[in-house]
């Protein structure tokens, strides 16, 4: 009878744990940062699986491979913060390329269900075994979302390298971004498809071309689990130095 009851208690937390709908701060793009975030108190496991193909232009810059892998802390229902390690491969080296501080400010807080929201997004890189600097990268995000569950989301970033940071020399390198991403519920809360093009472009040196992508993805969540895959594919033909493909697999759990 005793080993009944504790079958049937651990049984129950299974339930609750398993079948309880995701909490986690789901996310319908590949690239496109949004403005969900995870409640306050909660912990999610997220981890990337991205490449950055080879570029026509540069045939002898081999394809790129990173894991970014990081806790996700709700630390009120404004705010939340990842603390995540990249590493880096190539067809010759593998190494740890990174570490981040990653704080998301959302201005209204989670619950709020009115269809504009806005969030603010910092970073600090701490550069490892990599050339690039440390660097500071800023966000501003807004999405909105329809009755129908169409949504629309916009992210316009700058990436500060700062050199001296690490005690290395050289000029500043100031990098701007966009993504804009557009997605539509195929189940409601469970499936969605999207579309998304990203940016980016040297603020320093305007006359350089910039590397532009477009590309699909797929969101879905079940349970306390949500996995969004996608690829973007570079647009070469505006600058040879873009790669062909950059696929991106994210997937979390919320603990």
């Amino acid at each position: 009878m005793r080993a009944a009851r504790w079958a049937a208690v651990v049984a129950c937390i299974m339930g609750l744990t398993w079948a309880a709908p995701a909490q986690a701060g789901r996310r319908p793009f590949i690239w496109t940062f949004d403005t969900d975030i995870v409640p306050k108190g909660d912990v999610e496991l997220e981890q990337w699986l991205w490449v950055r193909s080879r570029a026509p232009g540069a045939p002898d810059r081999p394809s790129v491979y990173w894991i970014w892998w990081g806790p996700v802390l709700g630390l009120s229902q404004h705010l939340e913060l990842a603390l995540p390690f990249q590493v880096r491969a190539n067809r010759t080296v593998t190494q740890l390329e990174s570490f981040e501080a990653d704080f998301r400010y959302r201005l209204f807080p989670r619950g709020d269900d009115r269809a504009f929201q806005p969030l603010v997004r910092a970073v600090w890189h701490q550069a490892i075994n990599t050339a690039g600097p440390n660097r500071v990268d800023l966000d501003l995000v807004g999405s909105y979302q329809w009755e129908s569950g169409f949504r629309a989301v916009v992210d316009l970033g700058v990436q500060v390298g700062v050199p001296a940071l690490r005690g290395d020399e050289g000029p500043a390198r100031i990098l701007g971004t966009y993504s804009v991403g557009v997605s539509h519920p195929v189940i409601e809360d469970e499936l969605r498809l999207s579309l998304e093009s990203f940016g980016e472009f040297d603020l320093k040196d305007v006359g350089q071309d910039p590397h532009l992508f477009v590309g699909p993805s797929v969101a879905w969540t079940f349970g306390r689990t949500w996995v969004t895959a996608g690829t973007l594919f570079g647009l070469t033909a505006v600058s040879s130095e873009t790669p062909r493909f950059m696929p991106r697999l994210i997937w979390a759990v919320a603990l």
